[in-house]
């Protein structure tokens, strides 16, 4: 019994002291900004150039997934979440800047998908982009054409607490190949934690009551 209480003590002193989940990225589903209304609106889809709800466009924009488009036909990617998603056309970009809320490493995930072939040739969404931060290149990747919608993941540098960070995605194609990109999301790992003061006080009252029990013991064979 004393030995599960301490053991459980350990954990909850570990959970304590590294939980940390805090959203960094904003708008990163895509659906603050409605296509219909956006700048550079085309309809179900957009060119907002420039800084607008949270991203700022470069050759990139937004799509409307529920209705058809050209850039998917009647038969939209499947996987995305919302209504909406963001995308990268040929070297376009997508950029937002964050402030790090915490020391520690930075975790990254999004949802990636690509064009069908509805014109032919089947290659308008096979389109290579970057991953970077900053000036630190994270992770090339690819979409085939018709991709649905894939999670994707990556562990970053580590960042400072206070310090301000581009995250950046930046297409490679020559051509309009294009990706599409959804639920981008970045929170911070940090590293070399120490339990926090709930957790401190649930530790030194756990360890009272083990030896409280262990005296007890101790009295009870004498």
């Amino acid at each position: 019994t004393i030995m599960t209480t301490i053991a459980v003590l350990a954990a909850a002193t570990f959970l304590g002291g590294t939980a940390h989940a805090a959203e960094l990225i904003v708008n990163g589903g895509f659906e603050d900004l409605d296509t219909y209304s956006a700048p550079g609106s085309h309809g179900s889809y957009a060119y907002p150039e420039g800084s607008v709800a949270g991203w700022t466009f470069y050759g990139a924009g937004l799509i409307n997934g529920t209705t058809a488009t050209p850039w998917f036909g009647y038969a939209a990617p499947q996987g995305f979440s919302g209504t909406q998603y963001g995308f990268v056309q040929g070297q376009g970009w997508l950029v937002q800047g964050f402030t790090a809320d915490a020391s520690g490493d930075l975790q990254l995930s999004w949802l990636e998908g690509s064009r069908p072939d509805i014109f032919g040739g089947g290659y308008k969404g096979d389109q290579s982009y970057e991953v970077w931060l900053g000036t630190t290149l994270l992770g090339t990747f690819s979409t085939p054409s018709g991709q649905d919608f894939i999670l994707r993941t990556l562990t970053g540098p580590s960042v400072t607490a206070g310090s301000s960070y581009n995250l950046i995605f930046h297409g490679l194609s020559a051509s309009d190949n294009t990706a599409f990109l959804d639920n981008v999301s970045a929170s911070i790992s940090p590293t070399g934690s120490v339990p926090e003061p709930a957790t401190w006080a649930m530790m030194i009252a756990g360890f009272g009551l083990v030896g409280a029990a262990m005296r007890r013991r101790t009295l009870a064979t004498a």
